[in-house]
């Protein structure tokens, strides 16, 4: 299992994402919400197709940090913006987690298959933390 922070922005999340590369080095990449497939059924607005859907800053060990702009209707509070995101061995070690962790919480996505490559879900848990549990189907863009 690895456990990856992950931080979400109400727009900004580019600029936060070069003054950390800036700062912490590693290899920065960017997927912007325009570039989701139309299977996704997402609706962006014009002026939000060029935020950042997900990013990621890879470091030399093998580390990792995810990055993204939440969707522009359901904006976060900073301070709450912080997901903890675990990557696991298999769907089944996703489905688990997801049901056992969010018990008396909310699940905000079911474990399912994604259109991003991996099978995952994500929930706030009863203590008001937010998780992502993933399974990496096909490890393209992460």
């Amino acid at each position: 299992m690895k456990a990856i922070p992950y931080v979400s922005f109400n727009g900004n999340c580019e600029e936060a994402v070069q003054f950390y590369h800036s700062v912490l080095g590693g290899e920065v990449s960017i997927l912007r919400f325009k570039n989701l497939p139309p299977e996704a059924a997402i609706p962006i607005s014009d002026e939000w197709k060029e935020k950042v859907m997900h990013s990621a800053i890879t470091f030399s060990d093998g580390n990792v940090m995810y990055f993204s702009d939440t969707w522009e209707d359901a904006p976060v509070t900073v301070g709450t913006n912080t997901t903890i995101h675990l990557q696991v061995d298999s769907e089944l070690e996703v489905r688990t987690a997801v049901e056992k962790l969010s018990k008396g919480g909310e699940i905000t996505m079911p474990a399912e298959k994604t259109f991003w490559g991996s099978f995952y879900g994500s929930f706030v848990d009863k203590f008001g933390v937010n998780w992502g549990i993933e399974y990496l189907i096909d490890a393209g863009f992460h």
